[in-house]
């Protein structure tokens, strides 16, 4: 290998052996090494073609850069004008700020222009603008200098409706349907020209993307129509494809159109979806709120031929729409899935509806019917005007109303008509409406051309049922009424229906965008019975309810007639008649008005008046249970019906008459039956006027009851009435000691809960038994006092008793029946009373407290003259005790007692205490005490001035002066005895003295015997005396005798008896001194003077009869018996 020549070795192609042949390739590891294999012709080729296309791509880099970088722009601007003046037609001039040159997405030429004009040539007017306008150049035409579009594409399009073309506007009255055909020829005509325009411009392809348009919807509202995309398209079989998508007042929709056919379009198919019917049907108000309207999308598919040789004319059009909310004065109500079929009977020129339904929530409508030119009807004459008629025909529809729970009502229904464009109205002939529960007739004319059309409708009905009435009254038509009735009627028949509607043209709506009918412009009535009717609020519903129904405008008057309301209990209340009233259903808050004239137990109206809107019964302490008798009522509210208008609080009054009404729950503690009278209840208050018996008593009440608690009223009860003796001691038990005879009474309740009674008292006996005064009946007297019970207690405070010359007031408590204690402060029962008296319960009886100036103690003595036992008879016997303190004491016959000190005790039945200090008129002192030794009391009297307190006492008038002792013992039978003496006392102007001496007996008088004149007028005595005993009322004399200077007396018997008479007899002896001498001789005195205290002369005398008047009777021969002899003829 060292030795390496340099000569060229040349081998021959059988020199060369493959690598893999070598010994080295066939080891157990070998080593293989590849040689580069000798170039082939198709890589030389290769590398040949990729030199060519890098040269090619260099180049068309350089035309890419020289086209993008604009410097062609130049050159072709003028060329670029020319096609676009081309594309859009002779009358149209095109004007462009600036034209460049670029490459289109598929390696074409593109010329853009921007910010490109449209006028008109005639009048330079700008009818659109275009942000960009795009056109693809045809590259093999521009290469031979021509410039020819293949397509246009125009971006950021605005056009001005205002400055397009303007015709006069659609004369419908021009418009025959019989010249449809012709207008679709018109119509095909028209899209030929269109294809035309196209290829006569060369462009297989328009399209318009950001194409903005101005729409004007109803009232007037502006809103644009943004075309996103709009192709119009020439395929190689002469179609013509339209689509795009495009949106509208915020809803998106598309376009799919195909024009097809060979030579002429003879056929047009496809569809627009989404159309925004709510632009060009909402109405709305001020406020923006919806008012009437449909707010739905719709889909129209179109499919149009012209008729050619050997081929039918077509014209179809079907409507759709998948659902929305339709609008009728300002409600809404779903709108289902929903299809109207049209197509075009060129046989009878006319338009015919078929296979349609209209799905309203869940009513549906199968609609079919047509449109026909008036004079093609058939067997119609020549019409007074053009127009149109139509008939309508529903079959097999259901009504069901999202706001009913009635069954759905099914019906059939036809609609004929006319529509006269000359006159803009559409006339509906003939309404019919038919179902298996009723008929409906009527008619509808519309007149159209002001703000709101002149409407006026009516239809009748003979007989329906009440839900065939609430599922076929459109919502939207009286609406406020329709809810009332849909929600508070049930079942029922209906007769006499009837409905009409009467609107003016260009009737003015509310500014909320509401057009309320008015009196006279709506009305619908209807005659109903055997339903059942809500009444207001919580009331159980009325059944078997009858009345009449009538809506009037904005007013709804349903007068009833029957029905009867059960409660939840079992009670039940009748009604006779009655008016529900809606004054106006326009107005909010929505408010209802009630006249109801019921009947029924008074625990059913009670349980009544426990429902809203009254609810007034749990305000008072009763229950319905509380309340048995019959009642009749009348009762009226006014209330809101819906809540979410915050109504005010209703107002209502019940007129109750109650005829025999008992409550068995007492009022005031008292037992009210047999209530009869009227009861006035409002929210505020309750006022009764009835006759009633109060513990059995018939009174009147007058009652004021507060029902707000926020009514600032208090109770107020007045109960008045005559009371007897017998009810006057359930009432106000404790009185019967007070009064006697027939009470008038009025008891009032006051704010304290007391009753304050107020009394007349004129036909009444008035007693004070205390003090013994009394009232006799006919004296006009009246007492007022206040009346509280507590505890068992009766308290009469503020008590005050008056009359004619004598008052009484203080305070008197009643316990267990009987006076607890009684508190006068002032005692005025004669012009002389000034004290006051304080009468206390005690233990045993009474205490008795006076204290005063003066007091006319003549009661008290009648009533000792009268009872000296001071208890009645058949009366219990009551103790008494008696401390008084007076300066003066007025007795009868004007005599008075000063300083008067008395303490006196009485256990009702005898004298029990006795101390009296007092000094009459002539300064005589008067001492009475009853004191007890060795078990036995004595009563002791002293007074130095007899004769005054004998006419104090108005036992005898005729005395004057004398010494007066008095010492009675009381004995065990109960009665009192001792002797009486009187010292040095003269008798003035005693009749019975002068009638003893004067009366005639046996020819001659007295006077006659003694043959002297005995004076008479004023006779003195030295003493007086008497053995007295007086028991049970009675008083007698024993051993009587009076002696004077001139005359003198015996006299025993009884000088008051129970029964206030008087037996009393005895001896009257004139010129006593003399004739009383014979008495005092022995043996003689006593044949001839009769005794120590007897004369020779005297008279016997009897006093018999009433103790006030008794009558005398003297035997005439007593007078000539002397001495002793007069024995036999004594009395």
């Amino acid at each position: 290998m060292s030795e390496i020549r340099g000569e060229k070795v040349k081998f021959g192609r059988g020199d060369i052996v493959s690598l893999h042949d070598l010994p080295s390739a066939r080891a157990h590891e070998p080593v293989v090494l590849h040689c580069t294999d000798r170039p082939t012709h198709l890589s030389v080729m290769a590398r040949l073609f990729t030199i060519f296309g890098g040269v090619a791509l260099l180049l068309i880099v350089l035309i890419v850069a020289t086209v993008e970088s604009g410097l062609v722009d130049g050159p072709l601007n003028s060329r670029a004008l020319a096609a676009l003046n081309r594309a859009v037609g002779p009358n149209y001039e095109v004007s462009v700020a600036k034209t460049v040159m670029r490459f289109s997405g598929l390696g074409g030429l593109a010329l853009k222009a921007e910010n490109v004009a449209v006028s008109q040539r005639s009048d330079g007017e700008n009818v659109a603008n275009a942000g960009a306008v795009l056109i693809v150049l045809d590259p093999l035409a521009l290469m031979t200098g021509r410039v020819s579009p293949t397509s246009l594409d125009i971006d950021r399009a605005m056009f001005n409706p205002a400055l397009l073309p303007k015709g006069p506007p659609i004369d419908l009255s021009r418009i025959r349907l019989d010249s449809l055909p012709g207008y679709q020829g018109m119509a095909f005509d028209r899209l030929d020209q269109f294809k035309s325009m196209i290829t006569g411009s060369g462009l297989s392809r328009v399209r318009i993307t950001n194409l903005s348009l101005p729409v004007t919807g109803t009232g007037g509202r502006l809103r644009t129509l943004d075309v996103e995309q709009l192709t119009f398209s020439r395929s190689e079989a002469d179609e013509l494809a339209i689509e795009g998508s495009f949106g509208l007042d915020g809803k998106t929709g598309t376009i799919a159109l195909v024009a097809d056919g060979a030579g002429d379009n003879d056929q047009l198919r496809g569809n627009v979806s989404g159309i925004p019917l709510g632009l060009f049907t909402l109405q709305r108000n001020a406020a923006g709120e919806l008012r009437t309207g449909l707010e739905a999308q719709a889909d129209i598919a179109l499919s149009a031929t012209r008729g050619t040789t050997g081929v039918d004319p077509k014209l179809e059009l079907d409507v759709s729409s998948q659902g929305g909310a339709l609008y009728f004065g300002g409600i809404a109500t779903s709108l289902k899935p929903s299809k109207v079929s049209v197509h075009y009977d060129y046989e009878n020129r006319s338009l015919e509806i078929r296979n349609s339904e209209i799905h309203v929530a869940r009513s549906s409508f199968p609609l079919t019917g047509g449109l026909i030119d008036l004079d093609r009807m058939p067997n119609a004459a020549q019409p007074a005007q053009a127009g149109y008629a139509i008939d309508l025909l529903v079959q097999n529809a259901v009504s069901a109303p999202e706001d009913t729970t009635e069954e759905p009502v099914r019906f059939d229904a036809k609609i004929s008509g006319r529509i006269l464009p000359d006159t803009k109205q559409v006339l509906f002939d003939q309404l019919g409406v038919s179902s298996p529960r009723g008929q409906l007739a009527g008619s509808l004319g519309l007149t159209f051309g002001g703000q709101s059309p002149e409407v006026n409708f009516a239809m009748v009905s003979d007989r329906l049922d009440a839900t065939t009435v609430k599922q076929l009254w459109p919502y939207w038509l009286g609406r406020r009424a329709r809810q009332w009735v849909v929600a508070n009627i049930y079942g029922g028949t209906v007769t006499n229906g009837r409905i009409e509607v009467s609107m003016a043209a260009d009737r003015p709506p509310q500014p909320d965008g509401r057009i309320e009918l008015g009196r006279g412009e709506l009305m619908i009535s209807f005659d109903i019975a055997n339903t059942r009717l809500n009444i207001a609020g919580e009331i159980p519903p009325l059944r078997d309810a009858a009345g009449h129904f009538q809506l009037n405008g904005e007013r709804v008057d349903i007068a009833l007639k029957a029905g009867t309301s059960y409660m939840g209990s079992g009670r039940s209340v009748s009604l006779s008649s009655g008016t529900f009233t809606l004054p106006n259903t326009y107005q909010k808050p929505l408010m209802a008005e009630i006249d109801l004239n019921i009947a029924g137990a008074g625990d059913a109206i009670a349980e009544l008046i426990t429902y809203k809107p009254i609810d007034v019964l749990k305000r008072t302490p009763y229950a319905p249970s509380d309340f048995t008798g019959p009642v009749e009522a009348n009762v009226k509210a006014k209330f809101g019906l819906v809540r979410d208008q915050q109504p005010p609080p209703p107002e209502w009054i019940a007129d109750i008459d109650l005829q025999g009404v008992d409550v068995k729950k007492p009022i005031v503690g008292r037992t009210i039956t047999n209530v009869d009278g009227n009861l006035v209840v409002t929210p505020v208050r309750a006022d009764l006027k009835a006759k009633a018996q109060i513990d059995g008593v018939p009174l009147d009440i007058v009652l004021v009851e507060p029902v707000s608690p926020t009514s600032g009223l208090k109770r107020d009860l007045s109960v008045s009435g005559t009371i007897s003796d017998a009810d006057r001691s359930r009432l106000f038990p404790g009185l019967n000691d007070l009064l006697q005879g027939p009470l008038d009474v009025a008891v009032t309740l006051g704010d304290d809960g007391h009753e304050k009674v107020e009394t007349n008292l004129g036909r009444s006996v008035v007693s004070l038994p205390w003090i013994g005064w009394t009232k006799g009946a006919g004296v006009p007297a009246k007492a007022q006092f206040s009346l509280e019970r507590q505890e068992g207690t009766t308290r009469l405070s503020d008590f005050g008793f008056s009359g004619d010359g004598f008052s009484v007031s203080g305070d008197v408590a009643i316990n267990g029946g009987a006076l607890s204690s009684a508190r006068f402060d002032k005692v005025r029962l004669s012009a002389q009373d000034d004290y006051a008296l304080d009468i206390s319960r005690v233990k045993s009886g009474y205490a008795v407290k006076v204290n005063g100036s003066s007091a006319d103690l003549r009661p008290v003595l009648a009533k000792l003259k009268a009872d000296p036992t001071g208890t009645e008879s058949g009366a219990k016997p009551v103790s008494v005790t008696v401390r008084a303190a007076l300066d003066r004491v007025i007795g009868f016959n004007g005599e008075t007692l000063g300083n008067v000190k008395l303490a006196y005790g009485t256990n009702g039945r005898r004298t029990s205490a006795l101390d009296l200090s007092a000094v009459t008129g002539g300064g005589q002192a008067l001492v009475a005490k009853l004191s007890n030794a060795q078990g036995t009391d004595t009563l002791e009297l002293t007074t130095g001035d007899a004769g005054a307190l004998a006419r104090l006492a108005n036992l005898y008038r005729h005395m004057e002066g004398g010494l007066l002792n008095m010492r009675l013992k009381a004995g065990a039978d109960g009665g009192w005895r001792g002797p009486l003496d009187i010292r040095k006392f003269t008798l003035s102007g005693e009749e019975k003295l002068r009638s003893i001496v004067t009366t005639p007996a046996g020819g001659r008088s007295l006077n006659q015997a003694v043959r002297s004149e005995i004076d008479t007028s004023s006779m003195r005595f030295e003493r007086g005396f008497a053995f007295v005993s007086s028991k049970d009322g009675t008083l007698r004399v024993e051993n009587g005798v009076v002696r004077g200077d001139t005359v003198g007396a015996t006299f025993q018997g009884m000088v008051r008896d129970a029964n206030d008479n008087m037996e009393l007899t005895g001896t009257f002896m004139p010129a006593y001194g003399l004739n009383r001498l014979f008495a005092e001789l022995p043996l003689i005195g006593f044949i001839l003077g009769n005794g120590s205290d007897r004369g020779l002369i005297g008279i016997t005398f009897k006093l018999t009869g009433p103790f006030d008047q008794p009558r005398l009777m003297i035997n005439p021969l007593s007078v000539i018996a002397p001495g002793v002899f007069r024995n036999i003829f004594e009395f």
